[in-house]
């Protein structure tokens, strides 16, 4: 048996069973919706609302500032809106694709939702897989304790999965000490938050900073940054490592290995 992590899976999950077994014990560290993937603007958002017509209302929400990227995101949300159904609709059958995906492989999966989820519509739909769930907080996994913190820090959208730093720091100092931390976001350090190919960091969590450098877990997986310029790194005594872009390179990280 062993302990393998994937993050940033964008609906790109088919080949789970090809490298994922009945024994193993599968953590997953978020984005498992293909909402929208921002290195090539795929996803399905760009394909209901046509990718032209897409990023025509991002330049227009980011040109117009923070009040107008929150109407964006409650256009495309509101339950009564043009596009509502079909976002919902297509959200549902990926979500539903990747529980038929975990239930045919009957491993034990752990769940935690990143930026692009939508976390409700997450956990309705894993329930038909009875060997795995969404999880918040501490779980014993071969004898250590695995602390799993789900979501991620405000976008300009403040999507359903995303919070203020301070929120997220909340559930850190509710987990207490772990042997083993898992997060979607990175640690706000930036040799973990640059990504090479966008040539910037992405938003990393100071709190979660501080509660690796205070609790010193011997090892911290996170995703989230999808091109990072370092795999692994060490923060003070914690070995962090970003568990890769399953959706790009297929990478099955294997705690320890």
């Amino acid at each position: 048996m062993s302990i393998k992590l994937i993050s940033d899976v964008h609906g790109c999950f088919d080949d789970l069973p090809s490298r994922i077994n009945q024994e193993d014990t599968l953590l997953v560290l978020g984005d498992i919706l293909d909402l929208v993937d921002w290195a090539d603007l795929s996803g399905i958002l760009p394909e209901v609302l046509g990718r032209d017509n897409f990023l025509e209302k991002l330049r227009t929400a980011f040109a117009s500032g923070p009040d107008a990227t929150i109407a964006l995101r409650d256009e495309l949300l509101d339950s009564d809106g043009k596009y509502y159904q079909d976002l919902f609709e297509r959200s549902k059958a990926q979500y539903e694709g990747f529980a038929a995906t975990l239930a045919g492989i009957g491993c034990r999966a752990y769940v935690i939702y990143g930026n692009s989820d939508i976390p409700e519509l997450l956990q309705m739909t894993l329930g038909v897989a009875e060997n795995a769930r969404m999880i918040e907080g501490r779980v014993e996994i071969g004898g250590q304790v695995f602390g799993l913190v789900a979501g991620a820090l405000y976008s300009p959208f403040h999507m359903p999965a995303e919070m203020s730093e301070e929120a997220y720091g909340e559930r850190l100092r509710h987990l207490g000490r772990v042997d083993v931390l898992c997060t979607h976001i990175p640690a706000r350090w930036r040799a973990a938050t640059f990504d090479i190919v966008a040539g910037r960091p992405v938003e990393g969590s100071s709190r979660l900073l501080e509660y690796i450098e205070d609790k010193k877990p011997a090892f911290h997986y996170h995703g989230h940054v999808h091109q990072p310029g370092q795999q692994e790194l060490l923060v003070g005594e914690t070995r962090v490592i970003n568990v890769s872009y399953y959706k790009k390179d297929k990478h099955v990280q294997i705690h320890g290995d």
